[in-house]
Order: structure tokens, then C-alpha cells, then sequence
């Protein structure tokens, strides 16, 4: 315990407990009380003080069960229709790279599926860049969050969509795709997705690559859902996020 929280501790005793303690002590003194009795009274008075600092600075995490995802995130090549299914922190090969000036889609594309889940719902959002969906000859822009179902392919592009012909390029360096994954009302585990780039300043040329960082899913304890938290999950990936860029430094 360094000396901050010591005095925290310590300020959290009743004063009138102090003072009775000098006196009995004094009292104790004036009647030859023999040292070993003293020293069992500031050996109790030492368990009082940490027993303090103990609640005051226990820390409360949720008791969390978790496991590998289940999530099956597939990328595909840029110039075939050759698919891969990602797996957690490998990079994939060149041929999956995109790049909007080089490449016939309208974004780097991501198949989100679970095959053996038939009431999964996805809680997809973005930091950095957009989302789309691209069925048939309609692109549909996203918002930064939005829900979707098993099964959906989406794409990621830098470009964001300001007005009816209008667009603006995300410039950044690094993106991340966050995935929430739901069955019914309980959230049943999570996924993120790095998009990243070294050739920022190739414009409008960049070559984006994509890599799973992590996926983790909650399963049932004694045949019931966990109490997972929205709070909890977005703290988990942020930690992830923060984590990998501090490793790139």
C-alpha cells in the first residue's frame, strides 16, 4: 500500500476510536501493562487499518465465463471471388488487400455468419471510415451503428457519404469494425476487426488491409445466459484497440 492510500485508509477511522485508543493505551502504560499486550494492540490495530484500505480499494470486475468466438468473419480477394475465413490475429495474403481505385467492389468486403445460430442479430459499428451493404446495383450507406442478420455481407470504404453527391475520404490510418452479437435479448459475444493502412498518402490509391483481432463469445452457465453489460463488452474492445496500437508503437 504506497503512502496516499495509507492516509486515505486511515482517514476513514472514526476520530473518537483514535482517541479512546491513546487513553486506553496511556492507561494501560500507568499500570505497567507489559510490552507483549502492546504489541498485540498495534498488531490489531494494523489488521484494522489494512482491513479498511481493503474494502476501500478492492476493485469489482464482473465474473465473466468466456470462450473462442463462433463468429465466421470471410474475406474475399479483390479480383476473384476467392474467399477466406479469417482467423484471429493472422494477416491475410495480398490478393485480399483492396484498394478503391484498383478494385471492382465498392468496398472491402466482410461476410458475417454463424451457421449453427438460426436467432443471432449483429450489432455492427464503425470508428473510422464507413459501412455499406451492395445489393445487385444499389449501395446503401450506413449509419456509424446499425443491426443486421446471420449471413449479411458488408463492405468497408473511405469514403462517407455527406450529401446526395457529396463525399468525404477518412484519412486515418487505422479502422475498426466492432461486432456484437445478440440472441434474443442477451448478448452472447463479440468480434473486432482491424482495416488498416501504409500508404495513406498513395490518394485516392491506398491499399487497406484487414485482420481479426479478437473474437470471444459467452457461453451459457448452468444453462443460463450470462448477464453480459453493453458497458462491459465496449470496454473490452476498446482495451483490445488500445492494446494493438500500443504494441504498433
Amino acid at each position: 500500500m504506497n503512502t496516499k492510500k495509507f492516509s486515505e485508509a486511515m482517514g476513514e477511522i472514526d476520530d473518537k476510536y483514535v482517541e479512546e485508543a491513546i487513553r486506553y493505551r496511556a492507561t494501560k502504560k500507568a499500570k505497567g501493562l507489559s510490552s507483549k499486550w502492546i504489541k498485540r494492540g498495534a498488531i490489531a490495530a494494523c489488521l484494522c487499518v489494512a482491513l479498511v484500505a481493503g474494502v476501500l480499494f478492492k476493485t469489482s470486475a464482473p465474473d465473466v465465463v468466456i470462450a473462442p468466438g463462433f463468429l465466421t468473419v470471410t474475406a474475399y480477394a479483390a479480383s476473384s471471388d476467392e474467399e477466406i475465413t479469417m482467423q484471429e490475429g493472422i494477416e491475410l495474403p495480398t490478393d485480399y488487400k483492396w484498394s478503391l481505385a484498383m478494385s471492382s467492389r465498392p468496398g472491402l468486403p466482410l461476410k458475417l455468419s454463424a451457421t449453427e445460430y438460426d436467432d443471432l442479430s449483429f450489432e455492427v459499428s464503425v470508428d473510422g471510415g464507413t459501412l455499406l451493404l451492395w445489393e445487385g446495383n444499389k449501395i446503401t450507406y450506413l449509419g456509424s451503428s446499425f443491426n443486421t442478420g446471420n449471413d449479411t455481407t458488408v463492405y468497408w470504404t473511405n469514403l462517407s457519404q455527406t450529401g446526395e453527391n457529396d463525399f468525404e475520404r477518412y484519412m486515418g490510418t487505422t479502422a475498426y469494425i466492432n461486432i456484437v452479437i445478440h440472441e434474443e435479448e442477451n448478448i452472447v459475444g463479440y468480434a473486432v476487426v482491424e482495416i488498416s493502412t501504409n500508404d495513406l498518402e498513395n490518394e485516392p490509391a491506398q491499399t487497406y488491409s484487414i485482420k481479426l483481432l479478437k473474437s470471444i463469445s459467452f457461453p451459457k452457465v448452468n444453462g443460463e445466459y450470462q448477464k453480459i453489460t453493453a458497458e462491459y463488452v465496449a470496454a473490452e474492445m476498446e482495451q483490445i484497440k488500445s492494446e494493438t496500437q500500443a504494441g504498433q508503437r
